[in-house]
């Protein structure tokens, strides 16, 4: 989606002022009173990168020793702003964050806690709502960034239709460990979530979504206890809000923290440990922590308060836009920040955290403009790779990371002068690859780096340009059918192959919606008009009121292709796996699209349809997924992955004018299946009844991890059917 979109935004407004209500004077209506602070006003490189209390930062990190851990949902202020910005009313900005305490001042940061975990041991966190309502939240970004007409929790069950009014009720929150391999009670889904307090002046008021779930019941509580199993491979995961229609805002306020999962038994090189580097590793004492850089883009107001543009495009959601698309980069919740660095090596966590902006990013010397030391990525979404690959800026090479990606990488820094200074820049369009470029003197910088004097101390880390492989032996990557080194593609090894589109419902002034295989949240198709006509065919209702199309076999393997008919790239992410990329091919998106639109009842799309044939019917290339085969349209050669991609990932970047091939295996992440598949199952049941009912389950999701797209329906529920012969060890009620 494109800026073009705006050339018809005053149409949409002057729709959208016809049809606004008389607004009640009680009620939260309208745009923001906010005044927004141009990026390109606000200082750079004043403050030092907030990092771990471990290092002497204020990124608060809690080592998992098995004890429960109670986080708290705090609404606070924090010195986001350059320390230099000095109105006389700023204290620092209200935000939303994960805490143990209770914040009594302004904190170094929002972003946090980070939760070091160890695989094959449980971490139990007691999650707590103290969040306060939408009318006495003093964060106006969500205060006036609430748009009620999208399908979201609705704890207060508002008409949703037509619904000009602001949201005031106590706020729906609910935590995702974003890369976890964990059963789908405690996934923390978008209908999982629960409120701070139940509204008694409202006897329809609701607390709890209809997924909620606690280790310790549904007691009508502001909290919910997830024990995650942490039974995966070694990865830099994080936790993040999933609320359904609200994720935006939640996360925009400020509520994600880290999530390293470390493994004790992975024998890695010398110099390379589970948290960091070992600059001397004949003796103690030479680690050096990973850094985080958790990258956001933010908008500011003149009072250095968080900024959300709330004036939409399409009267039919009058406060939701397309893509936020900020004009500040934060790092670690700091607006444009400074690390000093000595001319060694450092690894870095990279996460991209923001709504919807992508990051081409390499490195630049500021004085000249030539190109900086190379990047080194050593792992992915899921885990180390088996030997690092370099990112060369000298020959024009950049890490591209669209939202919810992480990349663990190393710098080195050795051999520059002190006082040499780097930029970490930004190239990527926004919306990605082809729109706006970023302006170079603000979204086109992320962070300084300012090398110092050595300490003359020898730099025996690992140093990647070595080669030596970061994994060995039996510990290598397990390659799954059609990736790169991995077997071939037979009947025997997938079971089952999907072609799923990605497609874009055009409203009067713009995209009005952004869906996955044409198909709302709900799994409700709708006709012309706009009007429900049932459930898709072949669906199968979880209980809840949704329909699923998507219920893959534990154990089994699939294929997915992902058949992209909208003009931009969408980062897809899959819940509870961590999944491979094959390949990456173009195909005519004006040929393929003449057939497709043909297929839909009166030969002409219908957006949010679902798709134009039956779901489970294979297609000529033996697909399910109810569209039209793929294979005659394609262009040119399938392209492999980026080196840096072939790794475990949870989430991948599906480009335009492109079907991305995903290989998924609905089971445990590590060792190859055996036969048959289905003897490879988790060690808990991933899909189950939720307690209380005989019908109703809880699901996992896929979706667009642009959050403004996922918060406006591109986003399905899927289940897991189990093998009901599995053994399990990890059980509901009693584990977790």
């Amino acid at each position: 989606m494109k800026n073009k979109y705006l050339f018809s935004l005053i149409a949409s407004l002057a729709m959208l002022v016809m049809l606004l209500p008389i607004p009640v004077a009680a009620q939260i209506t309208g745009p923001t009173p906010q005044v927004p602070l141009p990026g390109k006003s606000i200082a750079q490189f004043v403050d030092p990168l907030p990092m771990l209390d471990l290092a002497g930062g204020t990124i608060e990190t809690i080592i998992d020793n098995g004890s429960q851990i109670v986080l708290t949902m705090e609404e606070f202020q924090a010195n986001v702003m350059p320390s230099t910005f000095m109105p006389r009313t700023y204290t620092g900005t209200w935000v939303w964050g994960y805490r143990q305490t209770a914040p009594a001042a302004p904190e170094g940061t929002y972003i946090g806690p980070v939760i070091v975990a160890t695989r094959n041991q449980a971490t139990t966190i007691k999650f707590v709502n103290n969040l306060p309502t939408g009318a006495t939240t003093n964060v106006l970004a969500y205060k006036y960034g609430t748009d009620q007409t999208l399908h979201w929790a609705n704890p207060l069950n508002d008409p949703m239709m037509g619904n000009q009014n602001h949201y005031e009720g106590p706020i729906p929150a609910v935590p995702h460990l974003h890369g976890g391999e964990q059963p789908a009670a405690i996934d923390g889904g978008p209908e999982q979530w629960f409120t701070s307090l139940a509204n008694s002046a409202d006897p329809t008021s609701s607390i709890h979504g209809p997924a909620y779930y606690s280790m310790d019941g549904d007691n009508g509580q502001n909290y919910a206890i997830f024990r995650y199993p942490n039974v995966q491979e070694a990865a830099p995961l994080w936790f993040h809000d999933h609320t359904l229609g609200a994720t935006r805002l939640n996360v925009y306020a400020g509520i994600a923290g880290g999530y390293l999962l470390t493994d004790p038994s992975l024998a890695l090189p010398p110099g390379l440990t589970a948290t960091g580097i070992d600059r001397d590793p004949t003796a103690a004492g030479g680690e050096v922590l990973l850094i985080p850089l958790v990258i956001q883009d933010r908008m500011f107001d003149t009072n250095g308060q968080l900024y959300f543009p709330d004036l939409g495009i399409n009267p039919e959601h009058p406060y939701w836009l397309p893509e936020f698309l900020g004009d500040t980069i934060c790092v670690n919740g700091k607006v444009w920040p400074f690390l000093n660095v000595e001319p060694q090596r450092y690894r870095f966590l990279l996460l991209n955290g923001s709504n919807a902006r992508p990051y081409e990013m390499s490195l630049v010397n500021q004085a000249t403009g030539l190109p900086g030391p190379a990047i080194w990525v050593i792992g992915t979404d899921g885990g180390y790779l088996n030997t690092p690959v370099k990112i060369d800026p000298a020959l024009g090479q950049k890490l591209v990371m669209m939202p919810g990606e992480r990349y663990e990488i190393i710098i080195d820094f050795a051999g520059y002068a002190a006082g040499t200074q780097f930029v970490l820049k930004n190239t990527a369009r926004a919306p990605y690859p082809k729109g706006t470029p970023p302006d170079p003197q603000t979204v086109g910088k992320i962070m300084q780096f300012r090398v110092g004097v050595g300490t003359g101390i020898a730099d025996n880390s690992y140093n990647p340009v070595s080669g030596t492989a970061i994994r060995s032996g039996a510990q290598v990557i397990t390659r799954l059918p059609g990736t790169p080194g991995g077997p071939a593609i037979s009947a025997t090894n997938v079971q089952k192959t999907r072609q799923l589109t990605l497609n874009e419902v055009m409203g009067m002034g713009g995209p009005l919606e952004v869906l996955v295989n044409n198909s709302k949240w709900s799994g409700v198709s709708y006709d012309a008009m706009g009007m429900p006509i049932g459930p898709i065919p072949g669906s199968t209702p979880d209980g809840i009121g949704n329909y699923l199309t998507e219920l893959p076999q534990e154990g089994q393997t699939e294929i997915w292709q992902i058949i992209n008919l909208t003009a931009d790239a969408h980062p897809i992410h899959l819940h509870l796996v961590q999944f491979q990329i094959v390949s990456r091919q173009n195909f005519s998106v004006n040929k393929y699209n003449k057939t497709y639109n043909a297929l839909f009842p009166g030969g002409m799309f219908i957006g949010a349809y679902g798709p134009p044939l039956a779901y489970n019917t294979p297609n000529a290339d033996g697909a399910v997924g109810g569209n039209p085969a793929v294979t005659p349209y394609l262009q040119g050669k399938a392209m492999p992955p980026a080196a840096y991609e072939q790794g475990w990932k949870d989430t991948f970047i599906m480009y335009p004018g492109q079907v991305t091939t995903v290989v998924v295996r609905w089971g445990p992440q590590g060792p190859a299946a055996t036969t048959p598949p289905e003897s490879v199952f988790f060690p808990f049941l991933p899909s189950s009844l939720i307690p209380g009912t005989s019908s109703a389950y809880f699901d996992y999701v896929w979706h667009c991890h642009i959050i403004d797209h996922e918060d406006n329906e591109m986003m399905r529920p899927d289940m897991v059917n189990p093998n009901t012969s599995a053994v399990r060890t990890y059980v509901m009620g009693v584990n977790y």
